[in-house]
């Protein structure tokens, strides 16, 4: 079974509801370009958009190419990638909603992620870049668990 912080699955339920309620994306200039081949091989099938690519490649940073690094470095040190886990979610230690959401995701977790290294929220980047293909009930859990931390 995998094993996720608690910090890291109350950031999953922040960044799976943060599609609905923003527009901005993070800074990806020459990201494209430089990891392409790294997309297709790692992240192909994800949707372009609101950081979902660049957050893809984060999960998978210990396989992108050297080509990509330079260019994925510069995207995940900016402060629109920081924002995709606010500090607030990462502050919390505890929740009685943690169980639920580690099994309604699992499916996912399994299906979407299960080559990521864990640690450092690369799962959690993981989910966040596959949310068009998350089930319903894991975003369902997701807005509970986050509906009752706020």
């Amino acid at each position: 079974m995998i094993s996720f912080s608690r910090i890291a699955l109350l950031a999953v339920a922040s960044m799976i509801l943060m599609i609905v309620g923003t527009t901005h994306t993070v800074p990806a200039a020459g990201l494209m370009e430089a990891c392409k081949a790294d997309i297709d091989s790692n992240c192909k099938g994800v949707r372009e958009g609101r950081g979902r690519i660049s957050a893809c490649l984060y999960a998978h940073s210990n396989k992108v190419s050297p080509m990509c690094q330079p260019e994925l470095s510069k995207v995940t040190t900016s402060r629109m990638f920081e924002r995709m886990i606010p500090h607030e979610v990462r502050s919390k230690n505890d929740t009685a909603y943690e169980e639920a959401l580690r099994k309604t995701c699992a499916p996912d977790i399994k299906s979407h992620c299960a080559d990521v290294k864990p640690g450092q929220d690369r799962i959690l980047a993981c989910l966040y870049g596959w949310t068009n293909r998350l089930s319903g009930a894991c975003r369902t859990e997701a807005k509970t668990v986050l509906d009752h931390l706020q």
